[in-house]
């Protein structure tokens, strides 16, 4: 098994984990920062990937990616380019709302019908349209220069990686500043797992919005 890519959940927000101990809120499109746990667990990723040479990094075009990875940009000395392709499923209407079992459910049924549009946002055939390639793209750089590529993601991105290279779209979750690596067989089937804090079952990631 060789290992080809790095797959980073960026760091926590305000809408993670609110400071006023209300429901966690979808992030969809809404580009927050970083909050200071986000800013901890983000300076903990370099010393997690210190034993790697990486041959390229990336991040979405949202701000807590940017703010997560920079870190680890500094750390290995290369530059991580943006890309906006691999922005969080856009949730439309429902960014910034509660997690509540009733937002929760109206959104699955989005994720059932791919094709159906969020209001205000996009469906989810468009969302998987559009970050695939990327995956995939990020993945075939590290493949091809013989050392890991990486790039840092949100949780609805990370569903995607589970869908396409795990047991299942719901089996792959890690905790934010968790990290998941993609390694290639010698018949040429990748295979994702998580490196850096396994999400327990309870952890959220797996909702649309991350």
């Amino acid at each position: 098994m060789k290992l080809v890519a790095f797959f980073i959940r960026h760091g926590e927000t305000e809408l993670n984990n609110p400071s006023d101990g209300e429901t966690e809120k979808f992030r969809g499109d809404l580009d927050v920062p970083l909050n200071k746990d986000g800013e901890a667990q983000a300076a903990q990723i370099p010393d997690y990937l210190r034993g790697y040479r990486l041959s390229a990094l990336f991040h979405s075009g949202m701000h807590r990616t940017a703010q997560t990875v920079q870190p680890l940009a500094e750390n290995k000395g290369i530059e991580s380019k943006k890309i906006e392709d691999m922005n969080s499923l856009d949730t439309g209407d429902f960014s910034g709302l509660p997690k509540t079992e009733e937002n929760r459910n109206k959104l699955k049924w989005y994720r059932e019908n791919p094709e159906e549009v969020i209001p205000g946002g996009e469906s989810v055939q468009h969302f998987r349209d559009r970050v695939d390639p990327v995956i995939m793209n990020v993945v075939k750089i590290g493949e091809q220069a013989g050392s890991p590529s990486a790039a840092c993601v949100h949780g609805s991105v990370m569903r995607e990686i589970s869908r396409l290279f795990s047991e299942s779209y719901d089996s792959l979750k890690v905790e934010p500043g968790g990290i998941v690596g993609i390694f290639r067989d010698t018949q040429g089937n990748y295979l994702a797992e998580p490196l850096v804090k396994e999400a327990g079952e309870d952890e959220d990631m797996d909702q649309p919005g991350s």
